[in-house]
């Protein structure tokens, strides 16, 4: 007859005995967090880019359907907080938020925004913002965002396909915006972007008269760079009001009119 020995049924029956002790700690945690109440709601919203396109009451109606539904007071066991999220999120403005109780029974809630990166204008549509990952966001009426401007049916067809910021003509359009909004100086400089049905772009700069004919978004820092040169070696010698037009379109090339 086969015996188990003694140290293996030990370390078997404490497994077991410590087993048990661990479903019978977790039903009763379980137990506990369902007869908790929800105490308050925290809601924290970062600003790190000085957007402010919705504030404390816009997140607050959101997770309460305009104040039909009570948390306030509402056991945890009857709030779902993986649709309160889904809720929140619901709004464009928000770019990630994430929901969770302390132990003190209040909801906290936390909320990044969507950050815009360009402002699309149309002489025929309400204007809307195009964000640091490419969703298309609508216009705000707490805040405007100080972003680069961009005409064109030629991007309108462009942001209407799915996934456009991962083209071949997308994917270059997207790292000019970027690259203009984490430069200090282009950031500052560059007003507005004009493009053209074949997708060349005019740039229309804050300080100075000059027509920027900049080409299409290919090599764009190459291009960036004679411009910069333009502005700081050509512009102190001949003048500010010397030209009208400039192109950096062109290989090793600007041309000035």
């Amino acid at each position: 007859m086969f015996r188990i020995p003694s140290f293996r049924l030990k370390r078997s029956i404490k497994a077991a005995l410590t087993a048990a002790g661990l479903l019978v700690m977790i039903g009763f945690v379980e137990k506990k967090q369902a007869a908790r109440t929800c105490t308050g709601v925290n809601i924290r919203i970062e600003d790190a880019y000085d957007t402010y396109f919705i504030n404390e009451n816009d997140v607050l109606a959101l997770m309460t359907h305009n104040s039909t539904e009570k948390l306030i007071g509402a056991p945890y066991k009857n709030i779902d907080i993986r649709k309160l999220e889904l809720r929140i999120k619901s709004n464009k403005f928000i770019r990630e938020c994430q929901v969770y109780s302390d132990l003190t029974g209040a909801l906290n809630v936390e909320i990044e925004q969507a950050r815009p990166l360009a402002r699309l204008v149309h002489p025929a549509a309400p204007d809307r913002y195009i964000s640091e990952e490419g969703a298309v966001l609508p216009m705000s009426e707490r805040f405007t965002a100080r972003v680069v401007l961009l005409e064109g049916k030629w991007i309108d067809k462009l942001i209407g396909q799915p996934d456009w910021q991962t083209s071949d003509e997308g994917k270059n359009f997207f790292a000019l915006l970027h690259f203009i909004d984490s430069n200090k100086f282009w950031k500052a400089q560059v007003a507005q972007l004009s493009v053209s049905p074949s997708g060349n772009i005019k740039l229309f700069p804050q300080v100075g008269s000059q027509v920027i004919e900049f080409g299409d978004a290919v090599d764009f820092e190459r291009k960036f760079e004679k411009l910069k040169l333009f502005y700081k070696q050509i512009l102190p010698v001949k003048g500010w009001n010397r030209y009208t037009r400039v192109n950096v379109a062109y290989k090793n090339q600007i041309i000035c009119e």
